[in-house]
């Protein structure tokens, strides 16, 4: 596989900038609410999602981005690739200003009436609102910084910043609460600090690990036509992901009682932090496949080995998911939950299975510079999705729902391994070669479905992991892999 080493050390790195600010929140969130209350924390959250999701508005650049410096990297064009990234940053923070000078003036109409925030609480939230819209700027221009550093393939130093950034994040507006105020305007004010310090480090890497320093001078016109091209359909794309994604959550709370709502939400809430992974190697995939031509043997080896890389690393995952469905969220949320919880989870599993998978094949297909496809993909998808999601919702509930949200993940899948066929490995791989994962996988599932408590639970899970380390050892891992595998188990010294 194309930079395997290398792939792994930047997946891993990528994995840890994602757990660890993860974790630091679970530790802190109870006390920060405890602190400044539901409704300064609901408004401290949505602050977390605009920062988090001001991406959305970048017109895709962000990725183009990374796909255009990783591409002329990879064929040594060192000064193109400085072009676009120089390019994407001027635009990138453009897009920031705008963004910001459409925000604050319109912060004392968005806090009074669009969120509805408690009366006593608008003196503090205005202002914090203003805050945020000043760091827009410095959000944005980070998102491409980064961007840079992932096309270089720096992941270490990206996710060391994104680490303490993150940690940062959740533990500071707690030391602020505490020793400072509960104000959401001094809370805002250390995320606007935080935002201008991370700007500075990520330049600072820039400037350090890739050669990259800002340039005083407009943007050629090459290079901005080359990432307005690409970053138009991924733009597409990165509004409508999303939406796909929340509607069985919106639609399902509009046909069903609320409270039922959770019985879906909660599942599928914690089966998606299952998709670090995915996206921590496909995070470290893209840079790597944006230099490959389409075609080539190293285009057709990547999607085949990116698939089976996927699927060794989640089927486990989701197996486990599968089994410990029903004692988990009994144990966990009481026996009410569990009944309609459990197999909803369950169904959900299997979509988020195929869902990860398709990562691997729509990766390539960005990096090969056809974001379109997935763009037109998910517009056909959207109209259908919606009709079907309410058609199963009425007929059968949550279940329903579930049924819907992973019917479409497996199009999905099916529909993206088809065009990363045709358009990047040129039909080179054959369906036939997933018949023996397939028929494993559903054997193993349908496995799952039986146990009822922790016993049999536990049972299942190690007899299946078992069964499937077997399978995966005689038939997904080459000779090559098997010999590492045993001088990594082998005991004594090692070179």
């Amino acid at each position: 596989m194309v930079g395997r080493r290398r792939l792994l050390s930047n997946t891993a790195w990528n994995v840890a900038g994602q757990l660890a600010p993860l974790v630091v929140g679970v530790l802190t969130l109870p006390l920060l609410i405890r602190l400044v209350g539901l409704e300064r924390f609901g408004f401290i959250t949505l602050v977390w999602v605009l920062v988090g999701y001001a991406s959305i508005f970048d017109f895709g650049i962000g990725r183009a981005l990374v796909r255009t410096v990783a591409a002329h990297l990879a064929h040594a064009d060192r000064p193109r690739a400085e072009a676009s990234a120089h390019a994407g940053l001027v635009w990138l923070a453009l897009f920031g200003i705008v963004l910001a000078l459409a925000l604050a003036p319109a912060s004392a109409w968005v806090v009074g009436t669009a969120l509805n925030v408690p009366a006593e609480l608008v003196p503090e939230a205005v202002p914090a609102l203003v805050l945020l819209a000043a760091s827009l700027p410095f959000v944005m221009f980070t998102t491409g910084l980064a961007g840079v550093m992932s096309a270089h393939q720096r992941f270490k130093a990206l996710n060391l910043i994104r680490i303490v950034l993150g940690v940062a994040s959740y533990g500071g507006p707690v030391l602020v609460a505490a020793f400072v105020s509960v104000r959401l305007d001094a809370v805002v004010a250390l995320v606007l600090l935080l935002r201008v310090a991370g700007t500075a480090a990520h330049a600072w890497a820039c400037a350090r690990q890739c050669g990259w320093r800002p340039q005083a001078a407009w943007p050629g016109r090459e290079a901005t036509r080359e990432l307005f091209a690409l970053g138009g359909w991924i733009a597409v794309s990165n509004v409508l992901s999303p939406m796909l994604s929340t509607l069985d959550r919106l639609l399902l709370a509009t046909l069903v009682p609320v409270r039922t709502v959770a019985v879906y939400a909660t599942p599928y809430d914690v089966l998606s932090k299952a998709m670090v992974l995915p996206s921590s190697i496909m995070a470290a995939l893209f840079p790597l496949a944006s230099g490959l031509a389409r075609g080539s043997a190293a285009a057709q080896r990547l999607l085949g080995e990116s698939l089976r890389l996927l699927f060794v690393t989640m089927f486990p995952v989701i197996f486990l998911f599968v089994v410990f469905a029903r004692p988990g969220l009994h144990g966990w949320l009481g026996p009410e939950i569990a009944e309609l919880g459990a197999p909803v989870m369950q169904i959900l599993a299997v979509g988020m299975l195929l869902n990860a998978l398709a990562q691997g094949p729509a990766t390539l297909i960005q990096a090969a510079g056809e974001p379109r496809w997935m763009a037109l993909l998910h517009l056909a998808e959207l109209p259908v999705f919606v009709g079907l999601l309410w058609l199963l919702t009425v007929q059968h509930g949550v279940l329903g729902t579930a049924l819907a949200s992973s019917l479409r993940s497996g199009v999905d899948a099916a529909v993206i391994f088809g065009l990363a066929q045709r358009r990047v490995a040129m039909g080179t791989l054959h369906w036939r070669a997933a018949a023996g994962p397939a028929g494993v996988a559903v054997l193993l599932l349908l496995a799952g479905l039986w146990p009822t408590d922790w016993a049999e639970s536990v049972g299942v899970a190690l007899a299946g992991l078992a069964a499937f380390a077997v399978y995966a050892w005689a038939g997904l891992l080459r000779a090559d892999e098997r010999q590492r595998l045993r001088a990594l188990l082998r005991p004594g010294p090692r070179p």
